[in-house]
């Protein structure tokens, strides 16, 4: 991978980004807008719980080529302090986002809040298998209507398979309700090509 131009931003800017994401297809819902949002520096990924059920070892692969692809214009994709935009030869012209991976305060039944990986499974994943830390957006005091869409995985970490296909009757999580997408957090919303370039580029 070759990354021709980038762009960063700070913490600040990445926040006030958050604030704007929606659900999907209810740009009027702002699960964020109002949450307390923190930058969690150099963090354990054995501290924070999986939601998925599995990883892709193709995007793993990817993972490490974004890693290095970033590296070489100084920017660490495990210690990100705000987010960046860059561009490759054959990307999108309007260039795509990258931000820290996003953990949400997760209120289980008779439970304490856990640190429920949202957003960034596979690079948390990667991290995790390093033995290295990560920085991670942390979110708490989001509202009770719109909970993350899963449970955390029931068996955490031991629960998750390195897998090279899914298929269709593949349980990829746990779901608290169907459609479950209602509750998805649509970072598009907020930022450039932030989930739809992995299909091109890396399942972040």
């Amino acid at each position: 991978m070759h990354i021709t131009r980038i762009e960063s931003f700070g913490i600040d800017e990445l926040f006030t980004a958050l604030r704007r994401v929606t659900l999907h297809e209810r740009p009027w819902s702002l699960p964020y807008a109002r949450a307390d949002l923190t930058l969690l520096e150099s963090f354990s990924p054995d501290a924070l719980a999986p939601a998925q059920r599995y990883v892709k070892r193709a995007e793993l692969v990817k993972i490490g080529r974004l890693a290095a692809a970033l590296a070489e214009h100084r920017v660490d994709l495990y210690g990100l302090r705000g987010f960046v935009r860059f561009w490759t030869a054959d990307g999108p012209p309007e260039g795509m986002d990258i931000l820290p991976p996003v953990v949400e305060c997760s209120r289980e039944p008779a439970g304490p809040c856990g640190k429920l990986i949202n957003d960034g499974m596979h690079r948390v994943y990667s991290a995790r298998a390093a033995r290295r830390p990560i920085t991670v957006v942390y979110v708490a005091g989001v509202p009770d209507e719109t909970p993350y869409y899963a449970f955390p995985n029931p068996a955490g970490w031991d629960g998750v398979e390195e897998i090279e296909e899914i298929s269709e009757e593949y349980a990829k999580k746990h779901y608290r309700l169907e459609p479950h997408r209602s509750l998805y957090r649509d970072f598009n919303t907020a930022f450039r090509n932030a989930t739809g370039f992995r299909s091109r580029t890396v399942e972040a």
